[in-house]
């Protein structure tokens, strides 16, 4: 059962660097505005920027695409996030809402099975 009390950033790194270790080509993407110290607010993001897209985005070996939403043991998927998961199924992709690593170690097993 996932730690209810380990940060969204740690569970994000330690996918990133268990993914990495065992050759899985994936990357960080972050959709939160620039912060502007000078306005104190965010600036937007570019007229092609996406919300939702998943925190960590990659290519299996065998060129599948996949999509990993990283949440805390209590956290939620926004609106967006599901319709970005929609979009990832509809078009054969895989989606993975992992709470903490062990949900993307099916990954490795399908990488190596590919």
């Amino acid at each position: 059962m996932p730690n209810i009390k380990v940060p969204e950033k740690i569970i994000q790194k330690q996918i990133l660097q268990f993914l990495t270790a065992h050759k899985i080509f994936v990357f960080r993407i972050n959709t939160t505005g620039v912060f502007d110290p000078v306005r104190q607010v965010f600036r937007p993001l570019s007229g092609f920027s996406l919300k939702g897209v998943a925190d960590i985005l990659g290519l299996l070996p065998n060129g599948k695409f996949i999509a990993i939403e990283v949440k805390t043991a209590t956290g939620r998927q926004s609106m967006e996030q599901k319709m970005f998961e929609q979009a990832v199924l509809k078009n054969n992709g895989i989606y993975i809402l992992a709470r903490d690593v062990d949900d993307v170690r099916c990954l490795v097993r399908e990488a190596k099975c590919a």
